[in-house]
């Protein structure tokens, strides 16, 4: 029986899954703690979101793409793994916005489309003079901190410092939901803690112009590994062997007598753990763990579908190649596509490629009409988009593209709200049965996020072991 309380079960291997069970793995080595551990997982394999494939001997992400340096630094962790060396960073500037009618390149310095500096409003293409001159005004003279308010949304921040036109033309586009969430339900310190820093003040850009500049968009501020980002799970799986357990969905988790836990695989197995660690999307999580939800209530959310479309190009058939990285597209279009981009000006390894590779995402909130259709139709309508927008003279050499079902789970503000209250009980209920809980939007989104998250869960859950281990053996 106490060997049963030693075990650990992790239940997902994404990005969190696989970090949460590798700082697991290593506290047990590093501390000789008598515990062991199991990470479940329901696929044929590792990394959820994270998948690349290899095409011409290049690898090509089409899942999740990049890691931000501007966001989380995880520097150390990627050092841990020996991993640091291996990173390419983002070359030829930056992401152009294409409104459906026509390229606006903006040459001033930005941070996700938006000016750095307030005086710089007046060179942004594309808006009218009444949207910059109530951005200046803004911006100048009110000096209201709606990032203090969780109340407030990081739309409502946005549009309060910078009005609604620059939100919905030059912030929308540079934020797409599967890394940041949606701008509409996330206050602002969840969503992107630079803002605050950018745009926080009462008068914005009075900061030094040089600490400013390092939040600029373009070269280097983006990188992923020359093996593509599978590097990365790869090389965690490699430290996890003979821990991983493949094609193990789980059906439900329980509770036992003498503070065990029950957890059910594929309607025929189960073992009993002493806790269990949850990485899974929300929604999948709340149906094993009904038997706990019906005493502890877990706030539901509503999940987007996202899509990403791999193309290979002759080169000659290309006549309207982009300046910089690729476009990004405003919700106010009439195009599905939300961002397109040619790997040969993003990557320094795809430089002289013999043909472009180029990858094209779609899929927003309250937009899933594209994802429901037939794979045909999904590909005639971004491959249209796409023509439009290279303006190209051929067909693509080769087209395939990837789908995620409802992989980005949104909670509302009034959820958010609750769930970043001091006296937000949810989770501490849930950790007092042994179940931490982690997951794509519980704490955040993104690939930082997700290593920040899984280092937590590990965390509660070796000290929660340790305090088992203490009670059986007084």
């Amino acid at each position: 029986m106490e060997k049963l309380k030693r075990r650990i079960a992790i239940i997902g291997s994404g990005l969190r899954g696989l970090t949460a069970a590798y700082e697991i793995d290593k506290a047990i080595r590093e501390q000789n703690l008598p515990f062991e551990y199991v990470l479940l997982e329901e696929r044929a394999g590792v990394g959820g979101m994270i998948h690349t494939i290899e095409m011409d001997g290049y690898a090509i992400d089409v899942g999740a793409s990049a890691f931000d340096s501007r966001r989380a630094d995880i520097s150390d962790f990627l050092q841990g793994l020996g991993l640091e060396e291996e990173r390419q960073f983002s070359i030829g500037g930056k992401l152009v916005l294409f409104d459906g009618n026509a390229v606006i390149e903006d040459t001033m310095p930005t941070y996700h489309g938006m000016p750095l500096f307030l005086h710089d409003i007046w060179q942004a293409g594309g808006l009218t003079l009444d949207a910059k001159l109530r951005a200046f005004m803004n911006g100048l003279f009110l000096s209201k901190n709606l990032h203090e308010n969780p109340e407030y949304s990081t739309d409502n921040f946005l549009e309060f410092r910078l009005g609604r036109e620059v939100v919905d033309y030059m912030a929308e586009p540079y934020y797409p939901d599967n890394v940041y969430g949606s701008m509409e339900l996330l206050p602002v310190k969840l969503f992107d803690e630079n803002l605050v820093t950018i745009y926080g003040k009462t008068h914005i850009g009075k900061q030094k112009r040089e600490h400013l500049l390092r939040y600029a968009d373009g070269s280097g501020q983006e990188y992923t590994f020359r093996k593509g980002l599978a590097a990365l799970t790869g090389r965690l799986a490699e430290r996890l062997e003979g821990h991983i357990y493949l094609n193990q969905k789980v059906k439900s988790v329980g509770r036992l007598p003498e503070e065990l836990l029950l957890v059910e695989l594929n309607g025929r197995e189960s073992m009993r753990v002493g806790s269990v660690v949850v990485t899974t999307n929300p929604q999948e999580s709340l149906g094993f763990l009904e038997s706990f939800t019906r005493e502890i209530a877990f706030p539901k959310a509503q999940s987007t579908s996202v899509g990403t479309a791999f193309f290979k190009l002759d080169k000659k058939t290309v006549k309207n190649l982009p300046d910089g990285q690729g476009y990004v597209i405003p919700r106010r279009s009439s195009f599905h596509s939300t961002k397109i981009v040619v790997l040969n000006r993003k990557w320094p390894l795809f430089e002289h490629a013999e043909h472009y590779y180029v990858l094209v995402e779609f899929g927003r909130r309250l937009e899933e009409t594209l994802i429901e259709l037939a794979d045909d139709l999904v590909m005639d309508i971004i491959k249209h988009e796409l023509k439009e927008m290279l303006d190209l003279t051929a067909e693509p050499l080769q087209a395939t593209f990837y789908r995620w079902e409802k992989a980005v789970p949104h909670f509302s503000l009034q959820q958010r709200q609750e769930m970043l209250d001091e006296g937000y009980q949810v989770c501490a209920a849930y950790a007092k049965n042994g179940i931490f809980v982690g997951g794509n939007g519980i704490t955040g989104y993104g690939m930082e996020n997700a290593i920040k998250e899984g280092k937590r869960l590990a965390d509660e859950t070796i000290r929660y072991m340790k305090n088992l281990e203490e009670h059986a053996n007084p």
